[in-house]
């Protein structure tokens, strides 16, 4: 016995086709949003199969039980606590363990940036459950995505469920950042780093004092920063220091050479350049911008 749906307690919503050609003329969904989205739970002989594929992208989370999902040809077991992403236009089948069904969330996800995330998520990829893991901050998301297009299908609703869309899903493709708001500094040599620029704003640090606080060699610590963060780890502390230096701009009672020492330039027009290559335009510049708005 087989069944696509029709299970105790589901929650499904699928957007009119007539409904998404309309959302799809808004520029701020059309590299991403929902067109289907859905929680089966307790789900006993769940099959799909699409020998086509789909013209969506397909997000599965399984939050209890077994289940399976075959691609190009292999099984992939999906068991609890894991989710997979099925790209757009591949075959494939999924369906739910005899013994033990799984329960699973999922989203049918269109546009163009699908394929950027898609092609890095589908695998089967563990969600561990831990002190720290936000996992009910997520399904409070879906259900507050369900909540909304309980009301139907206005564009004020769809507009905001799309603008929730790529947070939900940074939840699954970013789990360390998605988490880090609850973790402690861990042991990780670039968090390390990034806390200890974070205390010395107001100082002079160089490459060798940051890899020898992490207790790496300059060279490997610097291809690890830069790995991580997309910038070498001078030029991101001088954005910090520039972050920084934002904030005491916009408190007005410094003037720019207070606001340099501030954040550990002693010569002003020094720091007037730093800033004007962050930023593209110079602290005064940035100042009466902020006066005016």
């Amino acid at each position: 016995m087989k069944r696509k749906e029709g299970f105790p307690g589901q929650l499904s919503y699928i957007i009119p086709e007539s409904t998404r050609e309309k959302l799809l003329q808004n520029p701020l969904f059309e590299g991403l949003y929902i067109t289907d989205i859905g929680y089966y739970p307790h789900a006993l002989y769940h099959y799909r199969e699409r020998p086509e594929g789909s013209a969506q992208a397909i997000l599965i989370y399984n939050i209890e039980g077994s289940g399976y999902i075959k691609i190009a040809g292999v099984v992939h077991a999906l068991p609890a606590d894991h989710f997979f992403i099925i790209p757009q236009h591949t075959a494939h089948s999924y369906y739910a363990d005899k013994e033990d069904p799984w329960s699973i969330y999922w989203i049918h996800i269109g546009g163009e940036k699908t394929k950027f995330i898609s092609n890095a998520f589908s695998r089967s990829i563990p969600i561990e459950r831990t002190s720290t893991s936000r996992i009910n901050e997520r399904l409070d998301l879906f259900g507050e995505i369900f909540k909304c297009l309980e009301m139907g299908y206005g564009i004020e609703t769809l507009e905001y469920v799309n603008l929730c869309l790529p947070r939900l899903l940074a939840s699954f493709t970013h789990i360390k950042q998605y988490r880090s708001i609850n973790e402690q500094l861990s042991n990780d040599p670039v968090s390390l780093a990034i806390n200890f620029m974070l205390v010395n704003l107001k100082n002079k640090v160089t490459l060798k004092q940051l890899a020898n606080e992490v207790h790496l060699s300059g060279s490997y610590f610097t291809r690890l920063f830069l790995s991580r963060t997309g910038f070498s780890p001078i030029d991101y502390f001088n954005q910090l220091k520039i972050q920084q230096s934002c904030r005491h701009l916009d408190n007005r009672e410094l003037s720019i050479s207070e606001v340099a020492r501030e954040v550990g330039f002693e010569d002003q027009f020094y720091f007037s350049r730093m800033f004007k290559k962050v930023m593209n335009q110079s602290p005064r510049e940035y100042r009466k911008g902020r006066i005016l708005n």
